[in-house]
């Protein structure tokens, strides 16, 4: 599957990731829906090819570390003359050298952490288009972990509305149980109201405080997520496993915020292992691409 001429290559990293967030912008739409219990955010358009290989490019930027925490894209940290090969090889040191890998491997590794980059992706993405980020303009974010069995939160952004607030996420890819993923990542994010995760976000926030302005940083004291947080399931699974997203949900019930706080964002893919397949033939391929 070969990568288009809309993108030059891995010594044109940076251009590159910067085309593929201006694709994915024009063809991606999302929705906002409260219901009583939490608001559901609906992304329309992902899946074809374009978006895909979008995707893919994205991701690849992520795996070179191109992406900094202010969501500013920079040129990858490699030598000309040997980035072919090393981002080739950081590639594959996380998604493999063909789909021909088995049903653990996929399940518990690939397609996890193939979700997780895409959730920050969308996060992402609300630089371009604030209803990805309906709660305020998120200021900074961490990166996409490479090691997805790492224990701490999947994504922690910090973002300014009345004031300025953290915004915790968590992906789940169980491609045939949905429910199973709502329920495992709001547990997850419970554990924020619980305050069991002080420790880690006190930890975090004070890695993505170099990359705020001054004025932001006068924002940032003591617990001040307490005050102000949103929470993000992100679920993904196959279409035909897709529930009623705005049914009630127990498990978002009981996270401590207002519905409008609590985003969930589903994504039911058509031949959701084909897609994620394709995606990773795709990232494979963009090392070898040039224009």
């Amino acid at each position: 599957m070969p990568i288009s001429s809309n993108y030059y290559g891995p010594t044109e990293l940076a251009d590159d990731v910067e085309t593929a967030l201006q694709t994915l912008n024009e063809q991606l739409a999302v929705t906002a829906e409260e219901t009583a219990t939490h608001t559901v955010l609906s992304v329309d358009g992902f899946g074809d090819g374009d978006t895909l290989e979008a995707t893919a490019v994205y991701l690849v930027g992520a795996v070179a570390a191109s992406i900094d925490q202010n969501m500013s894209i920079r040129q990858a940290l490699y030598d000309e003359a040997d980035v072919q090969r090393d981002l080739f090889a950081d590639i594959v040191s996380i998604i493999r050298a063909d789909n021909a890998i088995d049903d653990e491997f996929r399940g518990k590794v690939r397609d996890p952490w193939l979700w997780e980059g895409i959730s920050h992706l969308f996060v992402h993405l609300s630089h371009l288009d604030s209803t990805f980020h309906p709660s305020g303009h998120v200021l900074v974010k961490t990166s996409i972990k490479h090691d997805v069995h790492d224990h701490g939160l999947d994504l922690v952004a910090l973002y300014r509305s009345t004031a300025v607030g953290v915004s915790a996420g968590e992906s789940k890819a169980y491609l045939d149980d949905p429910g199973r993923g709502i329920r495992d990542a709001s547990n997850r994010l419970r554990e924020v109201d619980q305050n069991k995760r002080d420790t880690e976000l006190r930890s975090t926030i004070n890695q993505l405080l170099p990359s705020l302005s001054d004025v932001d940083k006068a924002s940032v004291a003591g617990a001040f997520w307490r005050n102000e947080r949103t929470y993000f399931p992100f679920v993904c699974c196959d279409e035909t496993c897709a529930e009623d997203w705005k049914s009630k949900r127990p498990t978002l019930t009981r996270l401590n915020v207002a519905a409008s706080k609590k985003l969930l964002v589903p994504l039911s893919i058509t031949s959701a292992r084909d897609t994620f397949d394709s995606i990773c033939s795709l990232m494979r391929e963009y090392p070898s691409h040039s224009a």
